[in-house]
């Protein structure tokens, strides 16, 4: 079926409630969320996908032609725990302090997460997946009321779990370990009178890509790389892409083994439709899937993440609640993963702290149209930066600004611009192609990104792209 490109309308009418700015505060639902049902939520987070819906068909089914496509959408930093606290949050990472993998969890500010504001608006909460990387398995996920977590993706079989506050090891397959405990919740809140939020997150495709036994040797679609796999000039960029060397084999050889692992995914995406159709909350549940992040599959000489490629920042988003996002469609804003809780919290009628003021704009409605998306990356954790990894980039549908920093994190020492209508795979750096004839305006983008780098809020002199 044709999806046609379209801005979305949202019937959904809010009544605003004033808040009073308090780190006390309880978070409220709105008189007209109280005159209709509210919605279920749904949240199904992948590790390191950046595609593979032409192995996932119940995926298609459920998500693609049963709800709507977000083709321009990113993580605002790509990598695994500023992302998913971007995803409780709806703020950027420079904001939510979640900088790195590397015992940062702390730095998340509890009061400010989804699960804080609809368990205290009185849906029941669970989680079902992976955490935080470094948080301790012993302790609870706050504000979730039923959980089995995990906090690394390294495990497929056999990793340590902290289920209902018992520590074990699960031999189960990770992801349909979390399919069981899925639907297994379902089948306890359908018999409740209780709207529910339930976030799946599993290990797969998070290498070692381990596949589930019976898609071992599974087929999958043939991939003849890109252009930028094959790119022979890299003079222009950075030392440390001039560096790799990762080629068109090794990202054949990831992507194939990503795409088993997926297989199971799109299992537990079709048990989990399957359970709330069979109770009756398919219309009533608002179901959003996204990955943490994307991966390089060889693209520049590059493998992993935590790069500004699109590669590594693209990632695939998808709603679904009928009557409110178009069924088999497709939306080309702009849209990123700060967009998740916002979106949730207007469709629950929930209103946020505004102590912690959301940076993302609800994907329902048009308000989060925006001309373009600040992308940020961090040194990790309490250690000084490496040679590349402290960098931010400013990305609209027609041009890519980045900027490397040294470790002040102010003074630049490499920049990258590319025209993306010209060459969408970011091979011609024209502020490193020694022609000054097409150098566009250094100061101009400097200066946006420089305010971008320190936005609050979507209002204001400071607000967020």
């Amino acid at each position: 079926m044709t999806r046609a490109s379209f801005r979305q309308r949202s019937t959904l009418v809010l009544v605003t409630v004033a808040l009073v700015a308090s780190v006390t505060q309880i978070p409220t639902a709105s008189s007209s969320a109280g005159a209709a049902r509210r919605p279920n939520v749904l949240i199904v987070v992948t590790d390191d996908q950046r595609e593979g819906f032409r192995v996932m068909p119940r995926a298609r089914h459920w998500l693609k032609a049963g709800g709507t496509y977000f083709d321009n959408a990113f993580v605002t930093t790509p990598l695994c725990c500023p992302s998913r606290a971007s995803i409780f949050t709806g703020r950027y990472t420079h904001n939510h302090h979640v900088t790195s993998n590397d015992g940062e969890d702390g730095n998340l500010i509890q009061q400010s997460t989804l699960q804080y504001y609809l368990q205290r608006a009185g849906y029941e909460t669970a989680l079902y997946g992976k955490y935080l990387n470094a948080w301790d398995i012993t302790q609870p996920p706050p504000y979730f009321d039923r959980y089995a977590l995990t906090v690394r993706s390294h495990f497929y079989s056999g990793g340590t779990w902290n289920v209902n506050g018992t520590v074990k090891t699960i031999a189960d397959y990770n992801t349909t370990y979390i399919s069981r405990k899925a639907r297994k919740f379902l089948h306890r809140a359908g018999a409740k009178q209780q709207p529910w939020f339930l976030y799946l997150a599993t290990a797969a495709p998070h290498g070692p890509f381990t596949p589930e036994p019976k898609y071992a040797h599974a087929p999958v679609p043939h991939w003849r790389g890109n252009p930028a796999v094959f790119e022979k000039d890299r003079s222009d960029k950075p030392n440390y892409v001039q560096r790799s060397h990762h080629r068109f084999t090794y990202g054949r050889a990831t992507r194939k083994a990503q795409f088993r692992t997926l297989k199971s995914v799109d299992d537990l995406v079709g048990n989990v439709f399957h359970t709330l159709n069979h109770l009756g909350e398919l219309n009533d549940t608002l179901v959003i899937f996204i990955s943490d992040n994307g991966l390089m599959w060889g693209e520049h000489g590059l493998m992993g993440k935590g790069v500004p490629y699109d590669q590594s920042i693209r990632v695939p988003l998808l709603a679904r609640w009928p009557g409110h996002f178009l069924a088999d469609a497709t939306d080309d804003r702009i849209v990123a993963n700060v967009d998740i809780a916002p979106t949730i919290l207007e469709a629950t009628g929930v209103n946020p702290d505004p102590q912690y003021p959301i940076d993302g704009r609800s994907l329902l409605g048009t308000s989060s149209h925006r001309s373009g998306l600040l992308t940020e990356h961090f040194p990790p954790g309490n250690h000084p930066p490496g040679n590349w990894d402290y960098w931010a980039s400013t990305r609209t549908k027609t041009y890519k600004y980045t900027e490397y920093y040294e470790p002040d994190g102010t003074t630049v020492k490499f920049r990258e611009y590319y025209d993306l209508r010209a060459d969408p795979w970011e091979l011609d750096n024209l502020l490193g192609d020694l022609d000054p004839s097409n150098d566009p305006n250094i100061a101009a983008l400097s200066q946006r990104l420089a305010q971008e780098r320190t936005c609050v809020g979507t209002t204001g002199r400071h607000a967020c792209p």
